[in-house]
């Protein structure tokens, strides 16, 4: 009896690795060809660039700092013939400044991995890009619509199930947090590896749409890059910033960052989808909120501002059209971190003036000169919790300098002339906040924290929950499940 001929092994899959170091380049060949792929090796790119253009791998990894011709120089000559579709590009390099990884993505690199990395860190890039090549090879998809269209318009079943939100149109320019999201639409067209679904909001730095995962349906917000700054390197550094800041986080009260890239000449940054309102449109839909649902909330905003804090990290955008409340429990998230740094980070990305809406926001000492440090950030946090419960501002102005002058040497606001009756205890706490000196101000975020949380459960609070109207959702606790 014959025997049937064994099926033929699969062929592995190829990658280019394009490093001058024979130490580095070795690790990283012994590493892929453990996990099973077949690895073509070049010590620069002048030696890589015939071969890849004769026949291109499924994917290439190259260094960037080598001689005779740099993985920069490599990945523009390799995408004058393959769009990042077809030939997905890792550039590697111990280049981490803002400037350098703009100018990887500038030349068409899927993705940048910084030196040195873990093999990890490696593997899931190189897993990812691969995954995904079947559909970002396709060349029939449509692409993204210019800024100024706006989605569909859903049928009027869908539009009845929430109630309708102000038009994109009447956000501030500033804005570009995930926010109470507009009606549903149908899928109409792709985004890289997303089918976008509707839209969340605009506002100066771009859109966030509503998207799905095209592999697991998984619900996002796709935040994307204004047309207009896809050539501006200054915005484009902010933009780099934000996906930096927020990966490299883990807490509940920040919003997560799911995925990042450039697509279709605009770079995008993909979170969870948080359904639900920004502080500024539930306190301008239902008016100021009750004390206790305030402390509710502003707790949760110092425990993401601590965490931040402890990780070295300084928002300087507090405001309550970046604070968004979960529809479904209450929980709060921090969105928009485009200004965020590091507390002793020099930078000028930022600091040559304010836009009208951050205006109101900015500590006296920040004004003054002094750089933004946890206790600016706390100082915001007052100043919005003055607008949650009274829905005024504390130093109103209608251009930054009048706004300037009244939050370093106007009056001292009074909540109680705005809303009689306001508790004792929550004020000391709102006075605390913005005092104008930061040695008496609260030094750290879990302060407050603890003082709005024990407020909370004191005879005071326990008076101002009873008299409040229902809550919209209850206070998370540490062991609820989350998304």
């Amino acid at each position: 009896m014959e025997q049937e001929p064994a099926a033929a092994a699969p062929t592995p899959t190829r990658i280019v690795l394009v490093e001058d170091s024979e130490v580095v380049r070795r690790f990283a060949q012994q590493l892929l060809v453990r996990k099973g792929f077949h690895v073509v090796e070049f010590p620069d790119g002048a030696a890589a660039l015939d071969q890849v253009l004769r026949d291109p791998p499924a994917l290439v990894i190259s260094d960037i700092q080598m001689p005779h011709m740099d993985g920069l120089e490599l990945t523009r000559r390799l995408r004058e013939r393959y769009d990042k579709r077809r030939l997905p590009v890792v550039l590697v390099s111990v280049l981490s400044e803002e400037e350098n990884i703009v100018a990887g993505f500038e030349a068409g690199a899927n993705d940048y991995l910084i030196k040195p990395y873990r093999t990890a860190e490696l593997m899931a890039k190189v897993s990812v890009l691969l995954r995904e090549g079947e559909f970002l090879r396709r060349e029939t998809e449509p692409t993204l619509p210019p800024e100024e269209e706006a989605p569909a318009a859903p049928a009027a079943t869908a539009a009845a199930e929430a109630p309708p939100p102000a038009p994109p149109s009447e956000l501030p320019s500033d804005e570009t947090a995930v926010r109470g999201f507009l009606p549903q639409a149908s899928p109409h067209y792709f985004f890289d590896q997303y089918v976008v679904t509707g839209e969340y909001g605009r506002g100066g730095m771009g859109t966030v749409y509503r998207a799905m995962r095209r592999d697991d349906q998984t619900p996002v917000a796709l935040k994307v890059l204004a047309p207009r700054l896809s050539e501006n390197r200054t915005a484009i550094a902010r933009f780099l910033r934000e996906i930096r800041v927020l990966s490299s986080l883990e807490t509940e009260h920040v919003v997560r960052v799911l995925d990042h890239g450039y697509d279709a000449g605009r770079y995008f940054l993909v979170m969870e989808a948080v359904e639900g309102d920004a502080l500024d449109r539930i306190v301008l839909r239902d008016g100021p909120l009750p004390e206790a649902e305030t402390a509710r909330i502003f707790w949760q905003v110092c425990r993401a501002l601590q965490d931040l804090a402890d990780q070295g990290l300084v928002h300087r955008d507090v405001k309550p059209a970046n604070v968004i409340r979960r529809a479904s429990d209450g929980l709060v998230k921090l969105v928009d971190f485009g200004l965020a740094k590091y507390e002793h980070e020099a930078s000028t990305l930022t600091e040559t003036g304010y836009a009208l809406g951050t205006s109101y926001y900015v500590a006296p000492e920040v004004i003054e000169g002094a750089k933004a440090d946890p206790r600016s950030d706390l100082f915001a946090v007052g100043v919005s919790m003055f607008e949650t419960l009274t829905g005024r501002r504390p130093f109103p102005g209608v251009v930054p300098y009048q706004i300037f002058k009244r939050i370093v040497s106007g009056p001292t606001p009074d909540a109680t002339q705005f809303r009689a009756g306001l508790s004792p205890g929550l004020l000391r706490v709102l006075g605390r906040l913005l005092e104008r000196d930061p040695a008496a101000r609260y030094q750290r975020g879990e302060e407050v924290e603890r003082d709005l949380k024990a407020w909370l459960e004191s005879d005071e609070g326990q008076a101002a929950e009873s008299a409040a109207p229902a809550a919209v959702a209850d206070e998370p606790r540490p062991d609820d499940t989350r998304m």
